[in-house]
């Protein structure tokens, strides 16, 4: 394999990781911002969907669905260039595992919360870890 066929070849892999990362990402901001709008807009019925305790009073479940909004805001530049601005990557990868170990232990309708935020954290993760490596030559 010459060199020029290798390099066609890692960077067709890399534009493929690349694709794929920022499809999954999207996918789980906009998850965010659409339970972060919920929170703001329907905080009683983002309850009752958890089977979680009324929110009492409601201004809690708002500002935590406002602050949603505004950390995945935050992981805009890790969408649009994750090769080159990888902070906001890593530090909403260990976010969502701070995020789900808090879910885990505030426990009951919380559990769904964690779940997802693990499992988007393993995935997010996973295909980062690959991307970056790609991108890095290895």
């Amino acid at each position: 394999m010459t060199d020029t066929s290798r390099t066609r070849s890692m960077s067709e892999t890399v534009e493929k990781r690349l694709r794929v990362y920022k499809i999954v990402l999207g996918f789980n901001m906009f998850c965010h911002i659409a339970i972060g709008l919920a929170c703001l807009f329907f905080p009683y019925w983002i309850a009752q969907v958890f089977n979680l305790p009324g929110p009492e009073p409601d201004g809690w479940t708002r500002g935590w669905g406002a602050t949603l909004m505004l950390v995945t805001a935050l992981y805009v530049p890790g969408l649009r260039d994750p090769i080159g601005c990888r902070a906001p990557n890593w530090i909403g990868i260990g976010g969502r595992v701070w995020m789900a170990s808090v879910w885990v232990y505030c426990g009951g309708g919380f559990w769904s919360f964690a779940v997802f935020d693990y499992s988007f954290a393993a995935l997010i993760g996973l295909l980062y870890w690959r991307l970056v490596k790609a991108a890095d030559g290895g």
